[in-house]
């Protein structure tokens, strides 16, 4: 049971930091930190998502100690901007927050949980591509951002469709979980091979290495986290 709640309190703070802002919200609260009322309307959204998914009425403290310690992190967050990793820096709070507050709620509490939910695998499998959509794009651009990667601007760049990139890559990162969890690890090889020769030009460097590392991330990413998920399964942590 703690396993599911943990999984399904990660699938709450995915909806609740990634789905459930906005880039206005998130660039108001990063100009003002704890004067944001951005970061504030966050917080209650944080504490609703976090009882929400418990299925638990008796969770609400345990989801008010999330939000509240919410708060903090991502007051001092917007504070230390600058301050390089502090997205991934951030997210790792989070985590260890969430963590914390399943673990005492479970020693203060017996977790009991609805019947109907699915098997913990399955919830397990909704959390990993959950993360391959809006979030791994967050993950990728600040992992840009961090190591001074930069958009290559030429005149070919504005030909590009509108967030065409970002579709591009949730449609991947689906494909490659798909094949991981159906152990079709040659399939993931021919979808990149297919994209490189679609993506890269040698007449554009610049623009072929930005594509190049883009893609890496973005399969290495949805590769990590449907190989853990297939992990934690088959040493029966998780049921």
């Amino acid at each position: 049971m703690i396993y599911k709640l943990l999984i399904l309190q990660i699938l709450a703070h995915l909806v609740s930091d990634f789905y459930l802002q906005t880039e206005k919200s998130c660039k108001n609260k990063a100009d003002n930190a704890f004067k944001s009322r951005h970061l504030y309307i966050h917080v209650l959204i944080t504490f609703a998502c976090a009882w929400l998914f418990s299925m638990s009425l008796g969770y609400w403290w345990a989801a008010l100690l999330i939000a509240v310690l919410h708060l903090v992190i991502d007051g001092l967050k917007s504070i230390c901007k600058d301050l390089k990793g502090a997205f991934f820096i951030d997210q790792l709070l989070h985590l260890i927050v969430i963590v914390a507050a399943v673990m005492l709620y479970n020693k203060v509490s017996a977790i009991a949980l609805p019947t109907w939910l699915p098997e913990t695998r399955v919830l397990l499998w909704v959390v990993a591509f959950m993360f391959c959509l809006r979030p791994a794009n967050f993950f990728i651009q600040n992992i840009f951002k961090d190591a001074q990667i930069t958009v290559p601007t030429n005149g070919e760049e504005n030909q590009s469709l509108p967030n065409a990139g970002h579709v591009i890559g949730n449609v991947e990162r689906m494909l490659t979980l798909v094949f991981v969890m159906l152990g079709q690890y040659e399939a993931i090889g021919f979808l990149l091979a297919a994209k490189s020769l679609l993506r890269f030009r040698e007449t554009d460097t610049v623009k072929s290495e930005y594509v190049l590392v883009g893609t890496l991330l973005s399969f290495g990413m949805a590769i990590l986290v449907g190989v853990a998920a297939n992990y934690l399964i088959e040493l029966n942590v998780i049921n």
